[in-house]
């Protein structure tokens, strides 16, 4: 309710509140927001494309994979994963390189993606990606890098 001030009303001060559980309302208005923002600052993006590599048994039953999505031209590997007895045997090059040729497919500039220091780092500089970050403690006692390909040509559009 406005407060009343001379000369007029004046609006109630914003309040700050912290919670683990934002209402549907909070995150569409959060999410709206920053939508119609990035729009106007960068265009209108080509739409979030899932991207998913899947390694399956002699059944058809998904065993590992790498899963993702493009977006805004870059390709992001959200999971890769492979049982141990799958690991050590080139698949997850394979899964990598058949992301990283759809990705080329969807005309993206890159791909990015994380992994922890007790995953997969010395992984995928092998495969021509590159740590721009690195938070250490994270999780505790271990450390996150994040790491980057850019793909040729460097100024493609797409998604």
């Amino acid at each position: 309710m406005p407060i009343a001030a001379r000369g007029g009303v004046r609006k109630p001060k914003p309040r700050f509140v912290v919670t683990a559980a934002p209402s549907k309302s909070a995150r569409k208005t959060i999410r709206d927001g920053l939508i119609a923002y990035n729009r106007e600052q960068a265009g209108r993006p080509p739409p979030w494309k899932a991207l998913a590599v899947l390694l399956k048994d002699g059944r058809g039953r998904v065993i590992g994979g790498a899963l993702g999505h493009s977006f805004w031209g870059w390709a992001y590997i959200e999971l890769l994963w492979l049982p141990a007895e799958q690991r050590g045997k080139g698949h997850g090059s394979k899964l990598m390189k058949l992301a990283e040729a759809e990705a080329r497919k969807r005309g993206c500039v890159g791909m990015v993606l994380n992994t922890a220091s007790f995953q997969a780092p010395g992984f995928y500089p092998k495969l021509g990606f590159t740590v721009y970050a690195q938070i250490d403690d994270f999780p505790p006692g271990h450390k996150n890098f994040y790491l980057m390909k850019r793909l040729d040509p460097p100024h493609a559009k797409g998604g």
